[in-house]
């Protein structure tokens, strides 16, 4: 039996027409852009509906506020999600002969091999809290803390940040740009790494240590979709460690 973490293989490289690695980067940067224009946008549009008029530096005070508040990390998250997969899924249709399911990696798969990968992120979990409890780090960051405590209501952000945000991240780290960039001169392995060095450079409201973190347990999503030819384990793998995130941050907060 195959090493589970080994990344020397994709079974579906060229399963489907695809863009190659400069078309998935440029269409990759527009991606990004608008998911950035668009979040930006949604608080600009929350700060810019308050009543009454605001000053430069008052509205640069709701407007840091704004960003860190749950409930509106809660709508930009679903709202970018929902749109920005919406985009992907054009991009990929763009291409000729391209097969949406086989270019992202949405066939069925076993749950048994689902349940494999979820055993070894609870492994990653574990081993991360405890590294994270013997440097002295708190567990959970302070922007969790700060989202959570601002989020009303709070079930809109259980849904934001278990389903909404693994679903746009999975299928644009692991699915649109791994497709492209695993059959480029970057290889598997060399995939796995810039997916993960991109997905946890998304991560800016982390501090250092939790970049890091985000950079590892990227690792293990990227392994994971290069194993499986799936893009079903990471986004579960995804969505199982924001759970086990956000019920940390309700106990702990």
């Amino acid at each position: 039996m195959d090493a589970p973490l080994a990344i020397d293989r994709v079974d579906d490289a060229s399963a489907t027409a695809h863009w190659k690695f400069w078309g998935t980067f440029l269409w990759g940067l527009l991606i990004t852009a608008v998911f950035l224009v668009l979040q930006a946008g949604i608080v600009y549009g929350v700060v810019a509906s308050s009543q009454g008029a605001l000053s430069e530096s008052e509205f640069m005070d709701r407007y840091i506020s704004a960003a860190t508040s749950g409930s509106v990390f809660s709508i930009a998250t679903i709202l970018t999600a929902v749109l920005c997969c919406a985009l992907i899924a054009g991009v990929v249709k763009l291409k000729k002969g391209a097969v949406l399911s086989a270019y992202l990696a949405l066939d069925a798969i076993p749950r048994a091999l689902i349940l494999r990968w979820l055993v070894l992120l609870v492994a990653f979990i574990v081993i991360a809290d405890v590294v994270t409890y013997l440097v002295g780090r708190p567990i959970v960051p302070d922007f969790m803390s700060e989202v959570y405590s601002t989020a009303d209501p709070v079930w809109l952000l259980w849904v934001a940040l278990l389903v909404a945000a693994p679903l746009f991240e999975e299928t644009f780290f692991r699915g649109f740009l791994f497709r492209g960039f695993a059959s480029s001169f970057l290889g598997v392995s060399g995939t796995v790494l810039v997916t993960a060095g991109l997905w946890a450079l998304l991560h800016v409201q982390y501090d250092a240590y939790g970049i890091a973190l985000v950079f590892a347990l990227g690792l293990l999503l990227g392994i994971a979709r290069a194993r499986t030819s799936s893009l079903w384990v990471p986004i579960a793998m995804h969505s199982a460690a924001n759970l086990v995130a956000t019920i940390e941050t309700a106990v702990l907060t």
